[in-house]
């Protein structure tokens, strides 16, 4: 977060600006865990794409709401009134092709791909705000990780204000908690 507060001067472009969410002076919604430029790395690991894809990737982005107690994103991103709107990630996600979604080498995306991402959300519903996503990476079997970017955009225009990547080790019994 810090890092957050640091960048917040020099991001004043579209509608509206990081400095606008740091004032908490719009609505913020949390879209969610969008898998359209994610791969899972690993074959041995992910030996049912489909499963994981038309399954898990709508459960690991409900869990949000469903274990809220253990994903306080509102106290997180310290906005007192955090909307959640998860219909628009799940489209994107359920266009992901299976055939392409495992692979057995390295994996990154840039910040043009994550652009790409956000402009293909249909907004509809909101004519204000300041969106913000994990656009994933990639999971990672082979190296035991998840790596990600938190990223925070208009909803208006739907530039992309701050794209940062966070990288996470898993944890938890069974492949969902995993």
């Amino acid at each position: 977060m810090l890092l957050v507060i640091m960048v917040v001067p020099l991001l004043s472009h579209g509608q509206r600006t990081m400095n606008d969410f740091m004032e908490e002076n719009c609505d913020v919604i949390w879209f969610g865990l969008d898998f359209s430029k994610a791969k899972l790395i690993g074959s041995e690991g992910f030996n049912d794409p489909v499963a994981i894809k038309e399954d898990y990737f709508r459960k690991w982005n409900h869990l949000m709401i469903s274990e809220g107690d253990k994903y306080e994103w509102g106290k997180a991103l310290l906005v007192s009134d955090l909307k959640y709107d998860y219909e628009v990630v799940d489209v994107v996600n359920d266009n992901v092709k299976v055939k392409t979604l495992v692979i057995n080498k390295s994996y990154s995306i840039n910040e043009e791909q994550i652009k790409a991402a956000i402009s293909q959300y249909n907004l509809t519903d909101y004519k204000d705000g300041i969106g913000v996503v994990i656009v994933v990476e990639s999971l990672d079997k082979i190296k035991e990780q998840g790596t990600g970017y938190i990223t925070f955009f208009d909803v208006k225009s739907k530039q992309v204000l701050y794209t940062h990547k966070v990288v996470g080790e898993p944890g938890g019994f069974g492949f969902r908690n995993y």
